[in-house]
């Protein structure tokens, strides 16, 4: 049994952990009380369901997803935010050209 290789990924084991804080970060933004109430249970429930998150999040890893989104929250592809960065680069290279000071005439004048 020592010496049985492992089947689990590297890769399915961080996305899994990714998910796991992914959905702890929204039951932490949203109260437990609120979350009870919307699933018709005791509020002690909802943290005793809580314990069951890693194991489903690494089958959903293993599944192939990759991430949640939140309400108000939207994802672009990884080749659009490549893009945006891309872009922002070479408008601060621009205005970084814009705004270069031109070498003083004289590096020991001062003004009065």
């Amino acid at each position: 049994m020592e010496h049985a290789s492992p089947r689990k990924s590297s890769s399915v084991a961080f996305i899994g952990r990714h998910l796991l804080a992914s959905a702890h970060q929204a039951l932490i933004t949203t109260r437990q009380s609120v979350v009870a109430k919307l699933l018709a249970v005791a509020d002690s429930t909802v943290l005793r369901r809580t314990e069951k998150y890693p194991e489903l999040m690494e089958t959903l890893a293993a599944c192939g997803v990759e991430d949640f989104v939140m309400r108000g929250e939207k994802k672009m592809p990884l080749e659009h935010y490549r893009h945006l960065i891309w872009i922002q680069l070479e408008y601060s290279r621009l205005q970084l050209e814009m705004t270069k000071e031109k070498p003083q005439e004289s590096s020991n004048s001062f003004a009065a």
